[in-house]
């Protein structure tokens, strides 16, 4: 029951999340509905430079997808029933995922906040490609336990587009300096996330779990 319903709050999340997004820079003028964000001073959200505004397009259609996706991957009945479902799937959750932290990497150089901003955001999409890498390296060295830590490692960053906005509602606008809660929001949003999942990793997955082990049936 609980494993049931963390599944449904975090797709309900995604969805959420990945659907406002959508709507937001899609749908709707970006400048208006980042109002309160250019009067901060976080002045790339007026859009009037092409070139970023391209890379952050492509950022946000190439993570939201992997945001989505990424729960079924871990429904092993469904990854049972439908293996080359899961293949396929996991294949695309990759692929978006290296094609968004490469240009969130471009993307970072241009964070409100100065230098701490820049490195919060760079770490965090370093270690996004780097966990999805390794989740996708170790499936293909047919290790299923170490390739399914990797996943919720890789998928701890990716949630942490979500946290990253939790966290900037609650200290970002909760302190009298914005660009210091925005800079924390940062840094909370992934560190969190990376902690959090790794006490799950270690007290709860691995119990029982062989990790060095290797399985004959790829999953990727």
């Amino acid at each position: 029951m609980g494993k049931k319903l963390g599944f449904a709050i975090i797709l309900l999340l995604a969805f959420v999340l990945s659907i406002s997004a959508v709507v937001r820079y899609f749908v709707l003028d970006p400048v208006e509905t980042n109002a309160i964000l250019i009067r901060e001073g976080m002045e790339m959200f007026a859009m009037n430079h092409q070139l970023w505004n391209i890379a952050l397009y492509i950022h946000i259609l190439t993570a939201f997808l992997p945001l989505i996706i990424g729960p079924f991957l871990f429904v092993k009945k469904l990854r049972n029933k439908y293996l080359q479902g899961h293949r396929y799937a996991g294949k695309v959750y990759v692929v978006m995922i290296i094609i968004s932290s490469l240009v969130g990497i471009y993307l970072a150089f241009y964070a409100h906040g100065g230098i701490l901003a820049i490195l919060g955001f760079l770490c965090l999409d370093i270690l996004w490609f780097y966990t999805t890498w390794k989740a996708y390296k170790y499936i293909r060295n047919k290790q299923q336990s170490l390739h399914e830590e990797w996943m919720y490692r890789s998928y701890a960053m990716t949630f942490a587009a979500l946290t990253f906005r939790m966290w900037s509602a609650i200290v970002g606008y909760s302190l009298d300096n914005f660009t210091v809660g925005y800079v924390a929001a940062i840094w909370l949003s992934w560190v969190g996330n990376l902690v959090a999942i790794e006490i799950w990793i270690r007290f709860k997955l691995r119990k029982g779990t062989n990790i060095s082990g290797k399985v004959t049936t790829k999953m990727v």
